[in-house]
């Protein structure tokens, strides 16, 4: 399966602690992918629950760096990662 290199890059990486300006365009690229994989993988597959966790992870590490997943009121496919308003980042 394509998606087990990047669990164990991400598991390698340690998704820990505050993301650097530097590591986010990286962890777009690992959510994006995690993303694919915990949204189209089987519920009782391991390798989905473990994708989902993963990109949770990143979506953690993403929002302390300053950035958010879509506006107030964006539809579900208007959603995309931008800096949030207000953080000056």
């Amino acid at each position: 399966m394509a998606v087990r290199p990047l669990l164990l890059a991400a598991l390698l990486l340690g998704f820990g602690g505050i993301a650097q300006a530097a590591d986010v365009p990286h962890l777009l690229r690992d959510w994006t992918a995690l993303n694919g994989a915990c949204r189209g993988g089987r519920g009782d597959d391991p390798a989905t629950l473990a994708a989902c966790d993963r990109r949770d992870a990143i979506d953690r590490r993403l929002a302390a760096a300053g950035w958010c997943y879509g506006r107030p009121g964006d539809a579900g496919y208007q959603r995309v990662w931008r800096p949030c308003a207000g953080t000056g980042r």
